[in-house]
C-alpha cells in the first residue's frame, strides 16, 4: 500500500477528481443543482489547498449502478489524483451499503475522500469524520440482515431440491485439452494465452483467464492442479 500510494502521489499529489450527481433526469436536463454542486467543490478544494483536475457529473436514480463513480475511482488508482471530492457524503453512495463499500475501498487503497459540506471523510487511509463510523455501522447491520435473508433463502431452495449456482461453462474438448496440457507442465497463464491466440472464446464471449482455466481443469482432474503448480519446461501443444 505504501508503494502504491507513493506511485499515485508522483502524479496525483494535491489533486482531486470531483463527483456530482442529481437524482432524476429532469434535474439534469434543466441544469438544476449541478452548477451549484460544482461551485461548492471548487470552493472546498481551494480551501483545502487542492486543485480539481476534473468533475464528473451523473444524472441517475439512486437505485442504478453508477458507472461515472466507478470511472472516477479507477482514475484515482491510475494516479490522476490522490482523492475524490463530492458535495455530501450521503450523496456519494447510492445506498448506505454502497457507501460502506466505497469507504472501505478508500481506506484500503489510501484514497482521500473530501466532502464539500462535511470536510474530510477519509484521509491517508484513516476515517476522519466522527459521525462516519456510526453511518457505516448502520450499513453493516443492514448488510448482515441481507446476508441472513439470503442464507435462509438458499437453505430453503436447497431443501426443495433446487439446483443452486451457475451452470458449468467452457466444457467439452477445450476442457480436456487444458487438462492434458496442465499434466504436461503448462501453467494456467500459458494455456489461457494459447487458447486466446488460437481465437477461442468462453461461452460468454470473453477471453480465457487463469481462473477460468483452473476451474475447467478442476472439473476433469483436480490432481492436475497441484499446490504450487508444476515445474519444468512447456511441452508441445496437444
Amino acid at each position: 500500500m505504501d508503494q502504491q500510494q507513493k506511485a499515485r502521489l508522483e502524479t496525483g499529489a494535491d489533486k482531486l477528481i470531483g463527483y456530482v450527481r442529481v437524482s432524476t433526469r429532469d434535474q439534469g436536463q434543466n441544469g438544476h443543482s449541478l452548477d451549484g454542486q460544482r461551485n461548492r467543490l471548487h470552493e472546498a478544494a481551494a480551501s483545502a489547498g487542492f486543485d480539481i483536475v476534473d468533475i464528473v457529473s451523473e444524472v441517475e436514480s439512486g437505485a442504478k449502478e453508477r458507472n461515472g463513480l466507478a470511472a472516477v475511482q479507477a482514475r484515482v488508482i491510475a494516479g490522476e489524483a490522490q482523492g475524490i471530492i463530492f458535495p455530501k457524503i450521503d450523496r456519494l453512495g447510492r445506498s448506505m451499503i454502497h457507501l460502506l463499500k466505497i469507504v472501505e475501498w478508500a481506506v484500503q487503497n489510501r484514497v482521500d475522500l473530501l466532502s464539500a459540506d462535511e470536510g474530510w471523510q477519509v484521509r491517508d487511509g484513516k476515517k476522519i469524520d466522527k459521525m462516519l463510523p456510526f453511518r457505516l455501522a448502520m450499513a453493516e447491520v443492514e448488510l448482515e440482515r441481507i446476508r441472513e435473508r439470503t442464507r435462509d433463502g438458499l437453505k430453503a431452495a436447497k431443501a426443495k431440491g433446487v439446483q443452486l449456482g451457475r451452470p458449468a461453462e467452457n466444457t467439452g474438448a477445450l476442457e480436456k485439452r487444458a487438462t492434458a496440457l496442465r499434466r504436461k507442465g503448462w501453467t494456467w497463464q500459458a494455456i489461457a494465452d494459447k487458447f486466446n491466440h488460437e481465437g477461442h472464446r468462453t461461452t460468454r464471449g470473453a477471453e480465457y483467464r487463469t481462473t477460468t482455466i483452473q476451474r475447467m481443469i478442476d472439473r476433469i482432474d483436480p490432481a492436475a492442479n497441484p499446490e504450487g503448480g508444476y515445474r519444468g519446461n512447456l511441452a508441445a501443444a496437444v
